[in-house]
């Protein structure tokens, strides 16, 4: 695996260019070639120069879908068969695919690769599933198979949950007091139980990241990985249980 500077794009209502250091080292031209001539699948998709309405949703939900980081592939100038077409304007379809990309919300990263084949030419975007999902372009897309679907009610929820549900309890307490119970490592519970302490804290910030509590004026933060909520009822208000690291 290396790392490579090479041009990136980041969708944004006025669309523009940076560097980016991307490790794509797995996917190489050869690979790639290999993937543009086999079956479509939950993390390739080809496209004709001229089909470009499903440009943007098949990107979204690639983000959407793909574990964070992982590649997924949209080849653009591409027939179904995965045969390259004939003289493709492919500086004309970067610009119309970054134009579209620019509708995405939050903003999806891709890398544009031009690819060779036998003497022609197509684009090879490739998408890694995205840390900042649910992105959203009207409705929210996942992948099924080879086709890219408008979420249903069920999946639109546990994507957001995925990111927002434990944050966004948590956040409602913002500098208010809560009840932190910090517990036991696990081996220790049958001999002291399983809560080793309890305090009064106030919640002073939260993210998809990390909670913030406060002592007075000396704040802790915790990964939210080792955070579990509940409520208090005898005070009444939430009750955030800390697992040691």
């Amino acid at each position: 695996m290396f790392s490579l500077d090479i041009p990136f794009h980041i969708a944004r209502r006025s669309v523009y260019l940076r560097q980016l250091n991307y490790d794509y080292g797995m996917l190489k031209d050869t690979e790639l070639l290999l993937k543009l001539r086999d079956y479509e699948d939950s993390f390739v998709e080809r496209k004709s120069s001229g089909d470009s309405k499903d440009w943007l949703k098949t990107c979204i939900a690639f983000a959407n879908s793909g574990a964070p980081g992982y590649p997924a592939i949209l080849f653009i100038g591409v027939k179904n068969n995965g045969t390259v077409e004939d003289n493709a304007d492919l500086d004309s379809l970067q610009k119309t695919f970054a134009t579209k990309l620019a509708n995405a919300y939050p903003p999806i990263q891709y890398v544009t690769k031009i690819l060779n084949d036998a003497g022609k030419q197509c684009l090879a975007i490739i998408i890694p599933g995205s840390e900042n999902k649910p992105h959203f372009a009207g409705p929210s897309y996942v992948r099924v198979g080879s086709e890219s679907r408008i979420a249903s009610e069920q999946q639109f929820s546990e994507l957001v949950a995925s990111r927002t549900a434990k944050a966004s309890e948590i956040l409602k307490w913002k500098n208010k007091p809560v009840t932190v119970h910090d517990l036991n490592v696990e081996h220790a519970v049958h001999a002291l139980g399983r809560i080793a302490s309890t305090s009064e804290m106030f919640v002073r910030d939260c993210n998809s990241f990390y909670v913030t509590l406060g002592r007075g004026e000396q704040p802790v933060s915790y990964p939210l990985r080792n955070v579990d909520i509940s409520f208090d009822h005898q005070k009444p208000r939430l009750a955030i249980e800390i697992r040691p690291v």
